[in-house]
Parts: structure tokens; C-alpha cells; sequence
């Protein structure tokens, strides 16, 4: 059901003689098939888009005719498409609030530049009162941008943008073969004090560059640019342009450019610094181009073209599927939908086709996610380095982000006039809400797990290795069968060893030889050279034991497994290169590695479950058999570490060892007989199904864990 056509508050608004103020321009736009204007303010820089009737109405708005005037000559000429009472009231709070609208009194030079001063004002308060970006502004770009506009203009054009392609495309196929090095050990080239300080001053640079794009791009297409400044990202000072006066253009292509034009710029130096990267030796100049290749990547990527933040993606994204305004629609859509479907108040339903409602059901929710996630890892990044700056910027994160949309949403729900005859439903249904919010979060029971990585261990005895450097000769044993102790399972060689085995041979056959005339003719010669049969002896005991190593047995009985046998006759092996397993299903066990965070809660764990990569969809479960009962931060396996596709961070300093940046329990679970007949030595993930808890008991301890780990560093 919708709003009433005629409205209770008409008698306070009909009288009324309003007029829209002089210095606006108003343009036509075409946006899914249908007609907006957007009413703009060069001022301000603010624009309020809205449809065919309303426009009506607001070319009406001349300074004689009343409200009600209006209303009725909009409702003759435009029949049942005509606005209702309600929505004019609507229509005339907003351009209130937007300050569109004109006293009926002629407004002249001193009211202009105190309603600009005005708003400058509260401009300037919303800005510092953002936690996670406050603005400074600083200067007014706009006489510069218009004197140097030509040099850019040929650039903003449609063989401008064919360039930056042909430019980009070409700097990926000249890095290509060059990924791995440019890749390779990146956080010891960054997180060096050298490149950080090279970040410190390419960042801004790079970022002036791409705010001049918003700014040139704006120009170009007939807008104006009245304020550039700094917004602190993490209190690094960021440049920025204030480009609102694209929402005013006609051609969403050009809106979406004025959006896209910022990351165009970024990506184009970035390529041109690849081509310097490619050229230039080892030095400055090539750290540099490094540097602005990876932040351009990663701001562009991560940042910018992020629609889920109100940088240039959301522009772009808002342009391109014409669905202006996205965020705030979409959080009166979700308003309308509260104050309709649960206050039951008869409220006119926000504009929006089908498939504009599906983008605001999608985009507010998931905005807000991504706001909190942003504010949360930049409130740590900022704690690991000065804690009480990180916690005052999470406090105050919250009280923006939270806690005042929740008070003022409760200030609309006691106050607001379009509710007043649903007031006790709407109060009781908040009310309610919040108290069944409440207790589902304190009572109400919810599955409980937590997730690390094992690898799948073998005991020392079921791993087939070579004990001496050698070559394989053959593989007696073939994989699949069934070994015991001792059984012979490859055979190896080494021509070296078997010449020198030789050569001592008949060394101590002619030390025998001599020994038989020497020990009637010479005794202390006799004895110089017993000694020297001993030593030989000795030595030839070494190299057939050395020789009988080449020969592979199995330590215990089971299946033998050797993965790729078609390579392995033939090729020279190390000593304790690891060649297969003999594997007993019912000795299988997985190491898992966890968190000082977590091993309360799974010492008291129901059950374990272990996925494979290769069969996600089918868990194994398993049984807790060992536990070391100290910490550590040596990893049982270099399979669990980051640059093996692990979790866990390790120390580069050691690359022999696997050393953790934190210390681990490690844990072996036992798995059923025959669950795993290979993957040996590879990881696994683990879930443990820790029962059921309240969420708020959840989150009360990961919040009191993450707070205190941070406070301890």
C-alpha cells in the first residue's frame, strides 16, 4: 500500500511561494531508459537528482505561485502520473536540507557568501569527524586546471584511451618474464627501512598524479574543480580532488571517466615505470620504478576500484549500471522497507526499478561489512604501532559507525512526523527487536569450530630414504605391495665408491702377499705393513657398508608407495632424499599445528574432521592421540609455512628450519584405517567442532583475545 495521496502537513507548506536559487543549473540525464534531471549547485558542489514529475514541479518553482498552486497545475497536466501531496512535502524537505531552495525574498552577494560560509562549516566538522579519513582542504584548483586543460585534452579522449591500453598491455607482456623477480622475497624489499622511505615519498607523488586525472577529467568535460586538499589515510597525508560537479554531466560514459580517470592515470605510470624497471641496472632508479609499479597495483586493485568504498570504483560501478546515488538509495530503500514492513506506516515506496532494488538489497549490507573490516584492520595496523592511537580510532570508529546511525535511527523512530500514527508499533517493534537481538545473542546456542593445518605425518621407520649419495640401478619392490622388515626395495649404485671398493680389495691382497715373505725375512717391516692391511681392512669395511646403503630396505612391513617410479631407475639421489613410504593404514596420523588462542577450546573439542585439498567435500574424522604440551615455534613441516602455501609466517632468517613468527601447540590425531592412501607429507586442513555457544560469548572472547595479544606486544 502506498502513501496517502493527500498529506496532514499541507496547510503548513501550501501557502508557501518557493523558488529555486538563481545560480543552480539544472540538466537533463538519461538513466535506464528514462528521463532525471539533477539540480546543481557549483557552490557547494552538491546535486540532487530527481524524475519527470518532479521536475515539473521544480520548474514551477518561480517565487509567485504557492505550493498548492503548483501542486494543482502539476495534477491537471500530468493526470494519475501526477506526485501526491506527501511527495511534494518530501520533494521540498530535501531541497531544504540539499539548501536548494530560496527565502521569498531576493537573495543577493552577502547571503550567498554566508550560506557558502556556512556550509564550508559543516563540511569541514563532517570531515574530522570521519576516523578512518578526515579531510583538510587546502586550495582552489580551478583557474590552474582551466589554464593548463589543453594539454591534457587530447588525452581524454577515445584515442587517449586507446594509447593507455596499447601502453599497459605492453608493460604486462614485458614483465611476464620477469614475475618471479619481481615477485620474489617482497616483504624484505618493502618493509626495509630504504623501502619505506622510498614508499613515503613515491606514495604522495603518485597519488597527486591521479587526483590531477579527476581533476583535468572533470575539466575537460565542463565542470569545475573549487577544492584539492589532504584526507589521512592510517595518518598518512593522502592529496584529493573534490570532482562531485561530474554528478552533473549528461553522458554517464563521461561521469564514468571522470570516475575511471584517477586509476587510468596510476596504471599508465605504472607501465611506464616498467618499462624503466626492465631497462635500468640494480640501483635508485630501478627501487623506485619498483615501488611505483607495486603501490599503483595495490591502491588501484585493493582501494580505488573497490566499489564497496566511496572511492572511485563506487563512482564507476553507480555510472556504468545507472543506478545513481547507490549507497544512500540503498539505505533508504533498506529504511522504507523497516518503517513499511515492520512499522506498517504507509510510506511512499523509494524509486527504483526491479533491478535497482536488487542492487540496493546487495550493496548496503555488504558496504557495511566492508566498512567495519577496513576500520577494524586499520585500528590494528595503527595499535601494533601505537596502541592507544589504534584503540581512540577503533572507539571512535564505532561511535561514528555504529553507535550514532543506532541513536539516530532511534531519534526517527520517537521523533520522526511519518510515524506518528504507527508510533507504538514502531517503538514497541524497536523495542522488541532489540531485546530479541539481545537475547539471541546471549542465549541462544550456535555451532562452535575453529579451523588450522596439519600435514599428514608417517612415523620415521615408513619413510623409504637413501642413506648415501648414489644412483638408482632398479626397483626390486614395486609400489602396491607388500613389504616386510628387511625386504630389499631398491637397489643403487655408485661407480665411484665401487672402483674404490676395488682398488682396496686388491690392495690388501698384495699387502697379504708381501706379508707372507716379509714376516721370516724383515719382523719390523712385517709389522708396518700388518698395520697397513688393518687400515686398508678398515677402509674397505667403510665402503661396503657405503655400498650396502645404496641398497634400499624397508624398516617395517606394509604397502610400499613410490609416487613417479617411472623417473626414479636412474637418477642420482642425496643422501636422505625422501624416495617413498611403507605405509601401514592404521599408523596414518595428521601433526595439526594451533594457535595459544584456540587450544583451550580444543583440548575440550568433540570431534576432529581432516579435508584433503583434492576431496574438500568429503571430511575424515579423527581422533586426538598426542599432545605437546608446550609451545613451540618450529613448525613440524615446511608444507605449513606462508611460502608453501601455508598459514603460518616464518622467520626467512632460517630457511633450513621452519621457525614461526608465533608460537604453535602441535597436536597428532589418529586417523581410521585406510582413510588416506596417499597425500603423505602433504597439508590438510582441520576443522574441530567445538560444541555449540552463544555468539556474543563468541565474540566477547576473540575481541578480549585480539585486544589483549595487542596489548601484551
Amino acid at each position: 500500500m502506498s502513501e496517502p495521496f493527500l498529506s496532514p502537513s499541507w496547510h503548513r507548506v501550501g501557502p508557501l511561494r518557493p523558488r529555486l536559487r538563481p545560480n543552480l543549473t539544472i540538466r537533463r540525464q538519461r538513466v535506464q531508459g528514462g528521463a532525471w534531471y539533477v539540480v546543481h549547485d557549483p557552490l557547494t558542489g552538491k546535486a540532487h537528482r530527481c524524475g519527470p514529475a518532479a521536475y515539473s514541479v521544480l520548474g514551477a518553482m518561480d517565487g509567485r505561485r504557492t505550493v498548492d498552486e503548483i501542486w494543482r497545475e502539476a495534477a491537471e497536466r500530468l493526470g494519475a502520473d501526477a506526485p501526491s501531496q506527501t511527495a511534494i512535502v518530501q520533494l521540498l524537505s530535501q531541497l531544504h536540507a540539499a539548501d536548494l531552495l530560496q527565502a521569498n525574498v531576493a537573495s543577493d552577494a552577502a547571503e550567498l557568501l554566508r550560506r557558502h560560509a556556512a556550509q564550508r562549516r559543516r563540511d569541514r566538522i563532517g570531515r574530522f569527524l570521519n576516523p578512518m579519513s578526515p579531510r583538510v582542504a587546502l586550495l582552489d584548483p580551478d583557474r590552474f586546471l582551466a589554464a593548463t586543460a589543453f594539454l591534457v585534452r587530447p588525452m581524454v579522449s577515445w584515442a587517449g584511451l586507446l594509447a593507455w591500453l596499447v601502453c599497459v598491455v605492453a608493460a604486462g607482456l614485458v614483465l611476464a618474464p620477469h614475475w618471479h623477480e619481481l615477485t620474489g622475497n617482497l616483504a624484505d624489499r618493502v618493509l626495509t627501512p630504504q623501502g619505506l622511505a622510498l614508499v613515503a615519498v613515491v606514495f604522495p607523488l603518485l597519488k597527486a598524479l591521479h587526483e590531477l586525472g579527476h581533476g583535468y577529467a572533470v575539466k575537460v568535460g565542463g565542470g569545475e574543480v573549487h577544492e584539492t586538499g589532504l584526507v589521512f589515510v592510517a595518518l598518512f597525508p593522502v592529496p584529493y580532488v573534490e570532482a562531485s560537479a561530474s554528478a552533473a554531466f549528461r553522458s554517464k560514459w563521461r561521469r564514468a571517466g571522470v570516475a575511471a580517470a584517477g586509476m587510468l592515470v596510476e596504471t599508465f605510470v605504472a607501465a611506464l615505470a616498467a618499462f624503466v624497471w626492465v631497462a635500468v641496472e640494480p640501483g635508485l632508479v630501478r627501487a623506485v620504478a619498483f615501488n611505483v609499479m607495486l603501490i599503483a597495483g595495490v591502491s588501484t586493485l585493493v582501494f580505488n576500484a573497490n566499489p564497496l568504498m566511496r572511492l572511485d570504483g563506487y563512482f564507476l560501478l553507480s555510472d556504468l549500471v545507472e543506478v545513481p546515488n547507490l549507497a544512500q538509495r540503498a539505505n533508504r530503500f533498506y529504511g522504507w522497507l523497516v518503517e513499511r514492513r515492520l512499522f506498517g506506516a504507509e510510506v511512499e515506496r523509494p524509486q527504483g526499478s526491479g533491478a535497482e532494488t536488487a542492487w540496493f538489497l546487495a550493496y548496503a549490507p555488504a558496504a557495511f561489512a566492508y566498512r567495519m573490516a577496513v576500520l577494524v584492520g586499520l585500528s590494528l595496523f595503527l595499535a601494533d604501532q601505537w596502541f592507544v592511537l589504534g584503540v581512540a580510532m577503533a572507539l571512535l570508529g564505532i561511535a561514528m559507525g555504529v553507535v550514532l546511525p543506532l541513536a539516530k535511527m532511534l531519534w526517527h523512530v520517537v521523533s520522526a512526523p511519518r510515524l506518528a500514527r504507527v508510533r507504538g508499533r514502531a517503538v514497541g517493534v524497536t523495542l522488541g527487536s532489540a531485546a530479541a537481538a539481545g537475547a539471541f545473542l546471549a542465549l541462544a546456542p550456535m555451532p562452535l569450530w575453529t579451523t588450522t593445518e596439519g600435514v599428514i605425518w608417517l612415523p620415521e621407520d615408513a619413510t623409504v630414504r637413501m642413506g648415501v649419495n648414489g644412483i638408482v640401478r632398479r626397483v626390486v619392490a614395486r609400489p602396491g605391495a607388500a613389504v616386510r622388515p628387511g625386504d630389499l626395495l631398491i637397489e643403487g649404485t655408485d661407480p665411484t665408491l665401487a672402483s674404490e671398493a676395488e682398488v682396496l680389495r686388491a690392495q690388501i691382497e698384495a699387502l697379504d702377499a708381501r706379508l707372507v715373505s716379509e714376516q721370516f725375512s724383515d719382523r719390523v717391516q712385517a709389522d708396518v705393513t700388518r698395520q697397513d692391511i688393518a687400515a686398508k681392512r678398515e677402509a674397505l669395511a667403510r665402503a661396503e657398508a657405503r655400498l650396502d646403503a645404496l641398497n634400499v630396505r624397508a624398516a617395517t612391513a606394509g604397502i610400499l608407495e613410490i609416487p613417479r617410479v617411472e623417473h626414479l631407475e636412474g637418477r642420482w639421489v642425496r643422501r636422505g632424499d625422501m624416495l617413498g613410504y611403507v605405509v601401514r593404514p592404521e599408523a596414518a596420523q595428521v601433526r595439526v599445528v594451533v594457535p595459544q588462542a584456540d587450544i583451550d577450546l580444543i583440548r575440550r573439542a568433540v570431534h576432529a574432521r581432516i579435508l584433503l585439498p583434492d576431496d574438500l567435500w568429503r571430511p575424515i574424522d579423527a581422533t586426538l592421540v598426542r599432545e605437546v604440551p608446550a609451545a613451540s615455534d618450529r613448525l613440524p613441516s615446511r608444507a605449513l609455512a606462508a611460502d608453501s602455501g601455508g598459514r603460518m609466517a616464518t622467520d626467512a632468517r632460517d630457511p633450513k628450519a621452519p621457525r614461526s613468527l608465533d608460537r604453535w601447540f602441535q597436536l597428532d590425531l589418529a586417523l581410521p584405517p585406510g582413510a588416506v592412501t596417499s597425500h603423505y607429507g602433504g597439508r590438510v586442513h582441520v576443522r574441530f567442532d567445538l560444541g555449540s555457544e552463544p555468539l556474543g560469548d563468541q565474540w566477547w572472547r576473540r575481541g578480549r583475545q585480539l585486544f589483549l595479544s595487542r596489548l601484551a606486544t
